[in-house]
């Protein structure tokens, strides 16, 4: 927290007793140690706004100013996430909960713990405004009630304390989401004659995490135990630095192969028995363990199927497959987020962590030691020459003009390899595997969840407040489509002196869809050089590196020469080491 931004004047030294309504909604967030509440300002949370400036004084919670809500809710998604605290945002009644309303979507597919605020009615028609009518609604959540874990909207002063903990206490357990609570306007601003008591937080405590059924432990156990070529896929529990003792000495028990769910690290890159890369090692085994992974489906078999794709409707899978996840808890009929079948053998039921506990206590005496030390020689001597080809790509790349995504990561690597830093974001489809050497769970953020372009800004700087806030350099790859919907991001990070490396991949177009728009004219018969029309960035093209100056940032671009890379990244870390959010614009190569 910085307190020399936004400071009030003219307050007492100590706080008082709650004397409006939402005065003890700041009392339960201040108790609750929630630091931030980003947001951006609307009447319909005027009350709670003046409770937290003029009652709490801005501190604990802080007020964060964000130029849109979908960038308040990312910010409090991606702080969330570093932390593996509940993030805290605030959204204007309807109007503020539509804009929001893509970033909720995220944070519900991510399974991050969000609380979001929100400001409804006055239930009371007679405190109505002409401005209440058409920005209130009868069941305001119907808007979120989908993609979030819980909602209220109490109507009174003395409810908002019970719901806002039963939110906070549904957000935190288990199959976590974002809760949606939209505290009454009126209710907000109604004068205390009595002050309610605050409801213990104890009472209002998370669900604890459980763990397998005994049988069905025994059953993965011995299967695991018994397989030839076993590999670990590891997911969600990528966030929990917790998470790498436990995978680092499963897989070194086992003797198995070991490969990342999509846009995360869990396993040090360096790690001997790391494959990931080599979807081979996935396609050969014969006992897979999927460990809270978002996409078993994808992960197992990421092929197309179906007469379209010229592949048979279902395939006879040889392999057995372990799930060891929250299972189907968190499955909603409305997306079909989770919902691809997948074969799954054995479903360990439980939390990932304490299953993964549990199932090396089960192991301990069940695996043959030679047979172990035979697989993992072979799999270190796998992974080694994996390595090998991965490091001859990039340098394959280094030279190319224009610049190669590989490059990028490479130089930004070498800028930041000997400095403590936390990767906020990164480029997904074009990323180097093997190249950043990554020490495990908890030192990459992941990506959106949902899939929704314009979460990076948000989310990047979220990342770097929970960094500033523990000495570490924030670093982020953002691509130049998902920067420019939503680069206001930019001045909520230089205004409350957020510190920041963030390097602009700039590829110059919403490149993702090119490829889709190449193979639809390809089956049709049609010029597939016309790809690229409504999808490019240019003409004219725009300066990022000027946007990024506007909003305070230091910045410099567009670098264009692979070789002005690496003083131009050196040029930035310094600039953030002297406390400046740094945007480095780099035009680079698709691919």
């Amino acid at each position: 927290m910085n307190p020399d931004v936004e400071r009030p004047e003219g307050l007492p030294p100590t706080r008082g007793l709650p004397g409006w309504g939402s005065d003890i909604v700041v009392d339960l967030l201040h108790a609750l140690d929630v630091p931030y509440l980003p947001m951006n300002p609307g009447s319909s949370f005027r009350g709670l706004h003046d409770s937290v400036v003029n009652h709490g004084g801005n501190r604990n919670p802080q007020l964060l100013l964000c130029l849109h809500e979908e960038i308040a809710v990312s910010l409090a998604h991606g702080w969330s996430k570093a932390t593996g605290r509940l993030g805290v945002a605030a959204v204007h009644d309807l109007v503020g909960l539509m804009h929001a309303s893509m970033a909720v979507y995220n944070a519900w597919c991510d399974r991050t713990p969000l609380l979001l605020l929100g400001g409804s009615g006055p239930a009371d028609p007679a405190l109505r405004r002409a401005v209440d009518w058409i920005h209130s609604a009868t069941t305001q959540a119907e808007l979120v009630r989908h993609f979030v874990v819980w909602d209220a909207e109490p109507a009174t002063a003395g409810a908002f304390a019970a719901d806002l903990l039963r939110a906070r206490q549904r957000a935190l357990s288990a199959p976590r989401g974002p809760a949606y609570v939209s505290l009454d306007a009126g209710g907000q601003e109604e004068r205390l004659d009595v002050v309610p008591p605050l409801p213990g937080p104890r009472a209002y405590l998370p669900a604890p995490a459980f763990g397998p059924d005994p049988a069905i432990l025994e059953e993965a156990a011995n299967a695991l135990a018994a397989a030839e070529r076993p590999v670990v896929i590891a997911g969600r529990v990528a966030l929990d630095p917790a998470a790498t003792p436990l995978l680092a000495a499963l897989v070194e028990l086992l003797g198995a192969a070991y490969h990342d769910d999509r846009n995360v690290t869990a396993l040090p890159t360096a790690h001997p028995q790391n494959c990931t890369g080599d979807r081979g090692v996935i396609d050969e085994a014969d006992v897979v363990l999927a460990v809270d992974v978002v996409d078993p489906a994808t992960m197992l078999n990421p092929r197309p199927r179906g007469p379209r794709h010229g592949g048979p409707e279902h395939s006879a899978d040889a392999r057995v497959v372990i799930d060891l996840s929250h299972g189907d808890l968190g499955l909603r009929s409305w997306s079909n987020t989770g919902a691809a079948p997948y074969p799954r053998d054995i479903a360990l039921l439980s939390d990932p962590l304490l299953g993964l506990r549990m199932l090396l206590d089960a192991l301990a005496d069940r695996v043959k030691p030679a047979a172990a030390a035979a697989r993992r020689e072979a799999v270190r001597e796998r992974a080694a020459r994996l390595r090998r080809r991965q490091r001859e790509a990039v340098e394959a790349r280094w030279g190319d003009r224009r610049i190669s995504p590989a490059r990028l990561v490479g130089e930004v690597w070498q800028a930041v390899r000997d400095v403590d830093h936390l990767l906020c974001l990164r480029n997904t489809r074009t990323w180097p595997e093997g190249l950043w050497q990554l020490p495990g769970a908890g030192s990459y953020l992941g990506h959106s969840g949902g899939g929704g372009v314009g979460y990076g800004p948000g989310a990047l700087i979220g990342g770097a407040l929970a960094a500033r806030d523990r000495g570490q350099l924030a670093v982020g790859i953002i691509g130049d489509g998902d920067l420019l919907m939503a680069a206001g991001a930019l001045w909520t990070a230089t205004h409350y002196r957020i510190p920041a490396l963030i390097v602009v991949n700039d590829n110059s177009s919403f490149y993702n869809d090119e490829p889709h728009q190449a193979e639809v004219a390809k089956e049709r018969g049609r010029p597939a050089e016309n790809s690229w029309i409504g999808m490019r960035i240019a003409d004219p093209a725009v300066d990022i590196a000027a946007l990024a100056r506007s909003y305070g940032c230091w910045a410099v671009g567009p670098v264009e020469d692979p070789d002005d890379l690496g003083p131009a990244l050196r040029n930035a870390l310094a600039a953030v080491r002297e406390g400046a959010t740094a945007v480095v614009h780099a035009r680079v190569a698709p691919r």
